[in-house]
């Protein structure tokens, strides 16, 4: 196993540095960045005869959560490092009820809140969410039908509606674009009571499409009628393109948003407007066409060679072929009929030809055979003739 050249290791100390270098300029300005953003926030409580409210409880509370909480000292003050943004502060005392208010951190600052002893009016707290923009948001609280009070929410949603008297209220939060939320709360004197709420978008309601009526079916020589309309509006000027056996036209619709065409042929009519198609069936006989005049080959100024015979598609064509090929086996079949006449005609002539010749021969084969017979005896009768005398 080599072991790393000393150029290497070098160089791989440098790089290390580097890195940790480089990890302590991060970290530096990840706490400046977070120092630039971060305030320091000086919270004092004072009871209603400007008398320091010394063990006073101060919560902070963002998004419905508690981030801090601390007791004041003997300045009757605590003090927080907060981001920017809003916050609720809640304050709560012995003897007292608990105090809400709204803080909006953006800077460095110190902030006095006064406590009351005795609260003869209603409040409603809390934080709406939905919007990202908080602009024309309303917040709105009916009493017994009427308009109580109505405030709008700080930038991020954050309100405080109060100096109202005790009772049953119905409270309404409305933001452009968002649905209407209504919240029904009983609101009691000397209490802040939390009402959050979430508005969702309002649905986006689909556009409306313009419809195109045609008859289904209509009489040849009659009249069609395209209607056109939109949210049951008629639509005037509108063309529509229609597809007719005579051919094509455009036509446009009146102020009535109708439109008209004469049914002169049977067949069927197609009419587009837009992306909308609709057809028309026009009832009646339907006119053959016409048959297109045929024109005369022009003669080739060289010669064209054959084309390669090629199969018959044609039926009529391959008929005749039929036709052609019985006929020739029919008249196969006559000559052949005619020639077997003649031949058993000659075929008895033949025959008695033919017996007769062996006859002949028959006969003339047996006079031969009876003379070389005789001839044989007188041999014998000459033999025994001298073989007779030899013994004598």
């Amino acid at each position: 196993m080599t072991r790393p050249s000393a150029f290497y290791c070098f160089h791989r100390k440098q790089f290390k540095v580097v890195c940790v270098k480089l990890s302590a300029v991060f970290v530096l300005l990840a706490l400046v960045m977070a120092q630039a953003f971060a305030y320091d926030v000086g919270i004092k409580v004072t009871v209603s005869q400007d008398t320091i409210a010394v063990g006073t409880n101060i919560s902070i509370v963002k998004d419905g959560t508690l981030l801090y909480s601390a007791k004041a000292d003997g300045n009757g003050a605590a003090s927080f490092v907060l981001d920017t943004g809003s916050y609720f502060v809640y304050l709560d005392r012995g003897g007292y009820s608990r105090h809400v208010n709204i803080l909006e951190v953006g800077k460095n600052e110190n902030i006095a809140y006064t406590m009351r002893q005795l609260i003869s009016y209603a409040s409603a707290y809390g934080q709406m969410t939905g919007p990202a923009d908080f602009n024309g948001t309303t917040v709105t609280a009916y009493l017994d039908g009427n308009v109580a009070k109505r405030i709008s929410p700080n930038k991020d949603g954050y309100y405080i509606i109060s100096y109202m008297p005790e009772g049953n209220y119905e409270i309404a939060f409305n933001s452009p674009g968002f649905v209407e939320k209504n919240v029904s709360a009983t609101l009691l004197q000397s209490v802040f009571s939390e009402v959050n709420v979430k508005l969702d978008k309002t649905p986006v309601a689909p556009i409306a499409q313009p419809t195109m009526t045609v008859p289904r079916a209509v009489q040849k020589q009659s009249v069609i009628e395209i209607l056109i309309l939109k949210e049951g509006v008629p639509m005037a000027g509108q063309i529509v393109l229609v597809k007719m056996p005579a051919g094509n036209v455009e036509i446009t619709t009146g102020a009535d948003g109708k439109a008209h065409v004469n049914a002169v042929k049977a067949g069927e009519y197609v009419f587009t407007y837009g992306n909308l198609t609709s057809i028309t069936i026009v009832e009646g006989e339907k006119e053959l066409p016409a048959p297109k005049p045929i024109a005369p080959d022009p003669e080739p100024s060289v010669p064209i060679a054959p084309e390669p015979q090629k199969k018959a598609d044609n039926g009529l064509a391959t008929g005749v072929v039929i036709a052609v090929i019985g006929g020739l086996i029919v008249v196969i079949g006559i000559i052949l009929f005619v020639l077997g006449k003649a031949i058993k005609k000659q075929k008895p002539k033949a025959e008695a030809g033919m017996h007769s010749q062996p006859e002949a021969s028959e006969t003339e084969h047996a006079a031969e055979h009876k003379h070389a017979h005789a001839h044989k005896h007188e041999a014998a009768d000459h033999a025994h003739t001298h073989g007779h005398k030899k013994q004598m």
